[in-house]
Order: structure tokens, then sequence, then C-alpha cells
């Protein structure tokens, strides 16, 4: 049957309807059927455009700012382009809720174009550093809410038994292009031109907000549920705001992690092994992603994220005795202590979106980007900050210290804590005798 445009702001799903009293499910039925989906490979297509530019801005905007002005300029740039995208994201996840989704994806489009084409005039005209760092955070607040928009339209795509398969797959998506976005980057930028990156990343933009606006539904807005017009949108509800706090602890411990393996192969004398190091990290990500997908639950809830968490902690806390051994040690420890990122990840999304009000799916996924981005930065610092007083070893030990309240917190949210409106969790079959 040909691909049916999918509703981003449609409360109820648009998957076929599951039957409550379900028959227990085998390994990789969640991915059956997610096949199954009315447009899935035309969903999968649009998801992977939307996440590819994600990967890539980071790194094209220091290479770009780099090339013409100090390092420590270009590091400011893309924290300015961060911090307008962390701090404007709930806002157009809001309006996209609210208005049409089409009109919203096309005036970020345009509006972002001019903020690239502007940016890339003034390094290369040798522009002030306050007019280079505005256009800088011009380019974050102005970024089209592409990547959160597709995992509202999987949301809205996939019925209660197939949620979770969409968002670890949806995580699979994004780690992969975490791993191949900067790869293509720092190609471009050696073997073209430090433009040509940011040329790359603009096309990758609008490629991936074409197509995304072939597959949302009619527009206008849905109706929202009573009291869902406080100002305060989703963070009214007292589960998603311990989710938002999941979430902040979760994404400082990766962005820690992060921080601190290269850290510890400058002070070892092992910095071949950074590259190998964070490669084997993102590896294991996208594996434990793609195998909680496929497990016969086909579904994430609250205990879930909190055992996910404390399977983390324990990886993190074999990587900090790893750090004792050697650096091959921490090599081959690497893609263990990332198993359990990529599934966590998915948990939050499918978890958010149980959580998120009716009408509220959009912003309420931005609010979990928005965590991401400051979560990250706070891990940044906290850890940088740790590796420089007490060593890097030292203060992978504190990875794990901070993941264990994340854990105990995750095992407190549970979708049946929501207010109406969220979607439903079907209830669990009977087991066959045997």
């Amino acid at each position: 049957m040909p691909d049916s445009p999918v509703s981003v702001a449609r409360p109820m799903s648009t998957a076929p309807a599951e039957p409550a009293e379900a028959p227990p499910r085998r390994w990789l039925a969640g991915y059956r059927d997610l096949l199954a989906v009315p447009g899935f490979g035309r969903l999968a297509v649009v998801g992977l455009a939307s996440k590819l530019p994600a990967g890539m801005v980071a790194l094209s905007l220091l290479l770009l700012v780099g090339h013409d002005h100090a390092y420590g300029t270009a590091g400011l740039a893309v924290s300015g382009a961060a911090a307008g995208q962390a701090l404007t994201g709930p806002l157009r996840g809001r309006l996209v809720d609210r208005c049409s989704p089409r009109r919203i994806l096309l005036g970020f489009l345009a509006a972002h174009l001019v903020a690239v084409t502007a940016l890339v005039t003034a390094v290369r005209g040798h522009a002030s550093v306050a007019a280079v760092l505005t256009l800088a955070v011009a380019l974050g607040v102005t970024m089209p809410p592409a990547a959160v928009m597709m995992r509202s339209v999987w949301h809205g795509a996939t019925g209660p038994r197939t949620a979770g398969t969409a968002m670890a797959l949806d995580s699979a998506i994004m780690g992969t292009a975490l791993i191949t976005g900067p790869l293509l980057a720092s190609w471009l930028s050696l073997s073209v031109s430090p433009e040509a990156p940011f040329v790359a990343v603009a096309l990758l933009t609008t490629v991936a907000v074409a197509l995304l606006v072939g597959v949302v539904g009619p527009s206008g807005a849905v109706p929202r549920q009573a009291g869902a017009g406080h100002w305060l949108g989703p963070l009214t509800s007292a589960p998603l705001r311990r989710l938002l706090a999941v979430d902040a602890l979760f994404v400082a411990s990766v962005t820690g992690i992060d921080v601190l393996l290269p850290a510890y192969a400058r002070e070892y004398d092992a910095v071949a092994y950074t590259g190998l190091c964070l490669g084997a990290l993102s590896i294991g990500s996208v594996l434990g992603g793609l195998a909680l997908g496929a497990l016969p639950s086909g579904r994430f809830g609250g205990p879930g994220i909190g055992a996910l968490l404390g399977v983390f902690a324990a990886g993190a806390g074999g990587l900090a005795v790893a750090c004792r051994i050697s650096p091959t040690a921490v090599l081959l420890a690497c893609p263990f202590a990332g198993l359990a990122i990529g599934s966590a990840f998915g948990a939050l999304r499918a978890l958010g979106g149980d959580l998120a009000p009716q009408g509220r799916v959009t912003e309420t996924m931005s609010w979990l980007s928005s965590i991401d981005l400051a979560g990250g930065a706070a891990g940044a610092a906290l850890f940088a900050g740790l590796a420089g007083a007490q060593g890097s070893r030292s203060a992978l030990l504190l990875v794990p210290a901070v993941l264990v309240p994340a854990a105990l917190l995750g095992r407190k949210v549970r979708p049946d804590a929501a207010r109406s409106g969220a979607t439903p969790r079907p209830p669990r079959a009977p087991r066959r005798a045997r």
C-alpha cells in the first residue's frame, strides 16, 4: 500500500490496533511489527536524514571558526550554538504542537539558511569575535526541529507494542550519525575547504526538512487536555520532571566518559587509543540499543530505565577498574561500558512519549533534547575539572556515583503515573502453560 503522511501532533497512534490480550512476543517481534507500520521505509530514511546534520554541526562549526580565529573563539562559538538551541528548543516544540508543523519547519529552515550564510560570510570576512559569536547563537536558535519532530512522528506512527522498538531504532540511528557525522565533517574540511562541511550541513538539513514535510500530517493544532494550557506546558507533570532529572544525570555521565577517556590517554601516553576507545564506546551503544529493541517485551517502562542505568553504572565501574590496568584493558572494556547507553537513551524517549500530555509530544521531546545539551555541558565541565584536579582515573570512579541516584530515581518514573493523555500501557497477557 502507498505510504501515507503521519501527523506529528496526532495524540492517537496511526498504527494498526494492537489487541490488549496479545500472545507473548518472541525475539525480534518488535522489529517485525515495526516493519509492518505503514510507510516504515520512508520514516526510516527521514529519520536518518534528520540525524546526520546534528552529528556534523559541532565539528563543522569548530573547524570553520577555528580556521580564521583563535581556537578558544571556536569553542565559544560551538557553546553559543548549543546554548541557543537548548534554550529555544522547548519553544520550537511548542510551536510545532500548536501550529502547522509544515509552516514551522519551513520557516525555521529559511531562517537557518540565512544564519548559515551570514556566519560563513562573517568568518571569511574576518568579522569581529562578537559578530561571529552572535551569529553562532543565531545558528542554534534557528535550527529546524527535524530530529525532535521525527521522534514525535515515530510516537504517532507506532502503537504501544512498537513504540519502544521505534525509539531504540531512533537511538541507534542517532548513535550512527554521531560516529559518521564528525568523520564526514573532518574529511570535507581537510579535503575540500573549511566551508565545505557547513555547506554539507545546510544541504542535509534542507533535505531532512523536505522529507519530513512530506510525512507530517494535516496542518493545525490538536486539542489538548484540560489544564494543558499552563505556561509550563508538560513541566506541570511531576513524573515528567523526574524523568528530565534522570536524563540530565544520565547525559552528564555519558559526557563525562567522553571527556575522561581522552584525558586518560594523554596522561598515560596512549593518545593513539583515544579515537579507538570512543569509537568502541559508540559501537557498543548502537549495538546495545538495537539489541534492546529486539527484546520480546518491545516496551520500556519505569523500572526498565532504572535497570538500564544500573547496567550502565556497572559498565562505568568496570571501565574505571580497567583504567587501573592498562590502555588495552580500557579499549576492551569500552564496548561493554557503552552497551546500555543507546538502550537508556531510547528508553528515556519512549517513556517521555508515554508521559507527554495530549498535544504536547513534540514539546516534551524538545525538553528532553534541551536537557541533553544542558546535562552534557554540566558533565563536561564537572568531569574535566575533576580530571584536572584529581586525575582521570579518580574522576572515572565518580561516574557510577552520578548514575546510581539516576537509576534509583528512574525506578520511580512510571507511565501509569502520568496524567490522562499519555499513551496507555496494554494489560500484560497471561503466560502460556508449559
